[in-house]
């Protein structure tokens, strides 16, 4: 499974594969070739820094290059949630940080030469009761600044399934998310910066000399930032005020001449009363996703990327799918991101994460957040970036949201304890295509997959904090229940906080198998 962006990038980026000369220093090494992560090393290298980002697979090839690409200031609910929970103040600065976002995108864009889509955002009710939802959201969105329309029914636009009412902001942006990463990737490189691909990191030390270790050797830096979805390293203990949630997308081939909308939709409406959707439009597609949860925690994955192609279907027959991947982020317990230092203690590793499903307007803010930081621009600016103190990493997290910190991490304790009681089962037959099971095998745990007809054992359980995977049938993927961390059949690690590969497993001897 990969995404419409990931498949038809026009060229492949310049890659520097597997080869870093570790005898050099640069001041900023930057962990994860994301839009944070490529956003902070331009500026950083614009503000004379020399940079080094590295990727354990590619530019843009894990969530910048899964994400729809709509980058906008509507954000579903997100404005009347910030306002209830922080209050209208908290409400108008973040809009202002994404307004701020969406004009430095633009901005580069044009100079890049990346194509930019103008478009109307909507947030849908998809049925009735979530109309009051919907207005709040509508009122608090224009106490914050915002030029909003409010009504009852659809939109002036091709809608061809239900919607009871809408929330409309014009002036919003989309675009192809791999172009604009490769746009960013190259004009780092013609600043003197280095993007190292293929190289995984694997820690980092801050005793002493400030040293980065990597599948390929150790570098010696000033900076380090860690813009990998969720840190790679724990000692913030930012697992914890995190939670990782998963969500589903398909591209469907459009004919000419039919009918598509031309806004951009996502919906608003809780899951019991309708299904999650968020569709835009892409060059000759319709991109239709949702039936976003938890990693790990979903009974039937195949079944949540099942729903969007039985639904398009239904809604826009003319339509045939092309592609169907899925894409990660992170929730932070008081809901908004996370930007800043990983410990109180120091501010020589930096982290971002938590943007909850928006991050093509809030991986930008953060990377010019932690570049300003990085760079001292700060001093000569008269004032830090905005969104600042608002996104700051060490605000208090779980003494603010306590609710909300403790119902996380008693989830997280539930599944942890449910998961270690699949060790009650042995497995008598390898599983059919497709399929993986977590069992025992010599009195160890172990997860078995056959995936095109090859059958492979692995460890059951995630090298991170050592809880027992689940298998995502959807993506034929081993992921963690707890916080996130996902392998491919044959243990290769795809994403998550863990740093290292399932470790290999013996292969039970199958009955009937011969063997």
């Amino acid at each position: 499974m990969t995404s419409l962006w990931l498949e038809t990038r026009k060229a492949p980026t310049a890659a520097e594969l597997h080869t870093v000369d570790t005898s050099t220093k640069p001041d900023v090494v930057i962990v994860g070739a994301g839009l944070t992560g490529l956003v902070c090393g331009l500026e950083c290298a614009r503000a004379g820094l020399s940079v080094a980002v590295f990727d354990a697979r590619g530019v843009a090839e894990v969530t910048t290059g899964l994400t729809t690409a709509k980058a906008t200031c509507l954000q579903g609910a997100k404005t009347s949630e910030i306002a209830r929970e922080h209050g209208s103040e908290a409400a108008r600065e973040y809009v202002a940080v994404n307004q701020s976002a969406l004009s430095w995108l633009r901005e580069f864009c044009a100079g890049a030469g990346v194509e930019v889509q103008t478009r109307t955002a909507y947030t849908i009710a998809q049925h009735g009761s979530s109309l009051e939802t919907l207005e709040r959201e509508a009122d608090a969105a224009s106490a914050a600044g915002l030029q909003v329309d409010f009504s009852r029914g659809a939109p002036l636009d091709f809608v061809p399934f239900p919607i009871a009412g809408f929330v409309g902001l014009n002036d919003q942006a989309q675009f192809n998310p791999v172009d604009l990463a490769n746009a960013l990737a190259s004009e780092i490189r013609e600043l003197g910066g280095g993007i190292y691909q293929g190289i995984r990191v694997e820690g980092v030390s801050t005793s002493g000399t400030l040293t980065v270790h990597t599948t390929h050797g150790d570098i010696v830096t000033d900076r380090v930032v860690l813009a990998t979805g969720t840190p790679i390293l724990d000692r913030g203990g930012f697992f914890a005020k995190l939670e990782p949630q998963r969500s589903y997308l398909a591209a469907f081939a459009v004919p000419n001449g039919t009918l598509q909308p031309e806004g951009m939709y996502v919906s608003i409406d809780s899951p019991d009363v309708a299904p999650t959707r968020s569709l835009r439009s892409a060059p000759g597609h319709l991109l239709v996703g949702g039936n976003g949860h938890i990693v790990g925690r979903a009974a039937n994955t195949r079944a949540c990327a099942r729903d969007l192609l039985t639904w398009t279907s239904h809604y826009f027959p003319e339509v045939a799918p092309t592609h169907q991947w899925s894409a990660q982020d992170y929730s932070s317990v008081d809901g908004l991101p996370v930007v800043g230092a990983l410990t109180p203690a120091s501010d020589k590793v930096l982290i971002a994460s938590g943007y909850a499903k928006w991050g093509m307007t809030n991986a930008v803010a953060a990377g010019r957040i932690l570049a300003e930081r990085i760079s001292d621009n700060a001093a000569d600016s008269g004032g830090t970036m905005p969104g600042a103190e608002l996104f700051d990493s060490q605000r208090s997290l779980a003494v603010r949201r306590m609710p909300n910190f403790a119902v996380t991490n008693a989830k997280v304790g539930v599944n942890a304890i449910k998961s270690w009681t699949q060790l009650a089962r042995t497995l008598p037959q390898a599983p059919t295509e497709g399929e993986g099971v977590v069992h025992r095998h010599q009195l160890k745990p172990v997860a078995t997959s056959t995936v095109d007809g090859e059958t492979r054992t692995v460890s059951a359980i995630c090298p991170h904090l050592k809880a027992l995977l689940c298998w995502n049938s959807a993506e034929r993927s081993w992921d963690c229940p707890l916080h996130g961390s996902r392998f491919s059949a044959d243990g290769t690690l795809l994403e998550g906080p863990a740093t290292h590969d399932l470790a290999s497993a013996p292969s039970p001897e199958w009955k009937g198998s011969g063997n």
